[in-house]
């Protein structure tokens, strides 16, 4: 199933700027309010862009792209070594690219990154706000750095139009990734993780591309056991339990508590919503829904999900859900 580009849900200007700045708490994992935040320091810039010194990503290998016309190097006559010669130094590995910018990223810019890189990149913006997360591998991510200051609520004004574009066209991106690109990727890793070659980085992988599969889609035997709900809806056939929650954002409660009705075929109003999960394998609208499809096990785990949500800052508002823009954003 090809993903669809999700596109903006409200015009340029003035006004747009203001809903983005009120709806930029979709991006936390606690609600926004005004207040002065730390700047980045010591970023490095470019004419093109500035971005936050951070330690170097993992970008997938690839092999360089020769220039338009320029003969394959399998054409390429062979040089024989003179005897004796000292073997040619290794090259320099390529310099990671940056998690930030303050130009309009573009599409070589997100080409060939991972989900993590892809979910590093959104949510920089918001750390150099003073986000917090609830994620542990972000939060040791982000706190690893000087400019990095967490704070009970971000400061979310000092976010630019260019970030918020930024944050949309990371998420488009990430959304138009095919289902079969990804079940292709979740295959490395598992091929990897058999091995026992996988890294930590390769662990979060294997996470969010559950997420992004609707669940878990590959061998029984390699599943991870601490996958969240998100990951491994399978997981609401029976009671949760609150620590099962404590990793996920406000946004992914929401996922979570949704997917709840999904399950039991309930048609969406909220066009994100229907976006997320038409590309779920298992979701079937069921225009006859009424929640007395829901079994005793669905109610609980729906109370302790909004129960996590009050926690934490409350689930998001009526207006966020009918605008349905910047949540998709969020960790």
């Amino acid at each position: 199933m090809t993903r669809r580009r999700l596109a903006p849900l409200l015009p340029p200007g003035p006004l747009t700027l203001s809903l983005l700045v009120l709806l930029g708490l979709s991006a936390c994992d606690k609600p926004a309010a005004e207040g002065p935040a730390s700047q980045p320091a010591n970023q490095p810039t470019s004419a093109a862009a500035k971005p936050v010194t951070t330690p170097p990503a993992t970008p997938p290998s690839a092999a360089a792209t020769p220039p338009a016309g320029a003969p394959a190097s399998s054409d390429m006559p062979q040089k024989t070594a003179d005897a004796g010669a000292a073997p040619a130094p290794a090259p320099a590995p390529a310099p990671a690219r940056p998690l930030y910018y303050d130009a309009p990223i573009t599409a070589a810019d997100l080409e060939g990154r991972t989900l993590r890189e892809l979910t590093l990149l959104r949510n920089t913006i918001y750390a150099r706000a003073g986000q917090s997360f609830r994620k542990p591998w972000l939060d040791r991510h982000f706190r690893q750095f000087d400019w990095y200051a967490p704070r009970d609520q971000p400061d979310l004004k000092t976010l630019t139009p260019t970030d918020y574009a930024n944050a949309q066209a990371i998420v488009n991106h990430e959304e138009s990734l095919p289902r079969a690109t990804l079940e292709a990727m979740q295959k490395d890793l598992l091929a990897k993780k058999a091995a026992g070659k996988a890294t930590a980085e390769d662990d979060i992988e294997i996470e969010l591309l559950a997420v992004h599969l609707g669940g878990w889609t590959g061998e029984p035997e390699l599943k991870p056991v601490d996958l969240s709900p998100l990951a491994d809806p399978d997981q609401l056939d029976g009671l949760l339990a609150a620590n099962q929650l404590a990793t996920l954002s406000l946004r992914d409660l929401r996922m979570l508590r949704n997917t709840i009705y999904a399950r039991r075929g309930r048609p969406f109003r909220s066009s994100l919503l229907q976006y997320y999960f038409a590309d779920m394998d298992w979701y079937t609208p069921d225009e006859t829904y009424s929640d007395a499809k829901l079994t005793a096990i669905d109610r609980k785990n729906i109370r302790l999900i909004q129960s996590v949500e009050k926690a934490n800052g409350g689930p998001l508002t009526d207006y966020e859900h009918k605008v349905e823009e910047g949540w998709f954003f969020a960790a």
